[in-house]
């Protein structure tokens, strides 16, 4: 019948179009747009971030030493792993910082 390759070719011809929007790209866009803020405030919080564990890793001798005097003055000074605990509490300080900018993240995401 006649009426069947006209329904066929409008088919094709709507077929056609719809691919043509599927592949536009102007929801991409505006997404990416919308969420332009959000990333801009992530890329904040990680350079503030990285700033401040480039601060915190200067300034790890400073903290071990804090920790230090604060253990000399309690009867752990005589175990034989004195050094390495200001080392361990150092390191459990600098972690607790860096899990808590890790739940911010989490937060902003």
């Amino acid at each position: 019948m006649p009426s069947d390759s006209v329904e066929d070719l409008l088919k094709n011809d709507f077929d056609g179009l719809a691919e043509g929007l599927e592949k536009d790209r102007f929801a991409e866009q505006v997404l990416f747009k919308l969420t332009a803020k959000s990333r801009m405030r992530q890329g904040i919080v990680f350079f503030a971030g990285g700033l401040g564990a480039a601060f915190a890793a200067s300034q790890f001798s400073g903290v071990v030493d804090a920790f230090s005097l604060q253990l000399a003055e309690t009867s752990l000074n005589a175990s034989p792993a004195f050094g390495e605990l200001s080392h361990i509490a150092a390191t459990l300080l600098l972690a607790g910082a860096l899990a808590a900018t890790v739940l911010v993240l989490r937060h902003e995401a």
